[in-house]
């Protein structure tokens, strides 16, 4: 389900449509997240962002290899994951679902597209300490509508957060959420107006 024409720097995290630098869902979403974490030492938000990171790929190689490489320390997120895939039984369709919306054009990575009974939904990853709704509302909206602009629509988003005590929570998200994804857009607007006139100088 790759899409060949979009390309990704892992390390540099920069998704590129056809050569062309495209903003990511994140990017285009920081001063949602800047309002919330701008106060947050920068040595805990590194250590969260590690800590995801370390679950994420974990939870992507049992997916596509069948193995448990999940770090010790962070083993009761990855046995949180475990449970909630013995629950709901998924159909895993991808994993790490690399996207672009072909028109307004951001690029994002769905954790996980599935199928739970006769839904198709996309599931996204949480292992904060709380969900923030101002933030996940947007962000799975967006990713949605980037997905539906290539394959078949999406009948459910939720956030699984993963907590350290190998529980979970399963938050499902309405299918159109007409004011997260108004938001998303006026923050478009104002990023690719920004760039604009970054690059000519002014």
């Amino acid at each position: 389900m790759d899409l060949k024409d979009l390309e990704f720097d892992e390390e540099k995290h920069i998704y590129k449509l056809r050569g062309t630098i495209i903003p990511s869902v994140t990017t285009v979403m920081r001063p949602l997240s800047n309002s919330l974490y701008k106060t947050v030492d920068e040595k805990v938000l590194n250590k969260a962002a590690a800590k995801g990171t370390a679950v994420h790929n974990a939870i992507e190689n049992l997916i596509k290899f069948g193995i448990d490489d999940c770090p010790e320390e962070y083993h009761g997120y990855f046995d949180a994951y475990l449970a909630w895939r013995n629950e709901y039984n998924p159909e895993i369709l991808s994993a790490e679902q690399k996207v672009y919306h072909k028109t307004m054009l951001y690029a994002g990575t769905i954790d996980c597209v599935c199928r739970i009974g006769s839904d198709k939904m996309i599931v996204d990853y949480k292992t904060s300490y709380a969900i923030n709704g101002m933030l996940t509302g947007v962000q799975t909206e967006a990713y949605a509508k980037a997905y539906e602009t290539h394959y078949d629509r999406i009948d459910k988003k939720a956030i699984l957060h993963l907590k350290k005590d190998g529980t979970y929570d399963f938050v499902k998200y309405k299918k159109n959420d007409t004011e997260s994804w108004n938001v998303f857009i006026a923050l478009l607007t104002i990023h690719n107006h920004i760039e604009k006139h970054l690059h000519q100088g002014g």
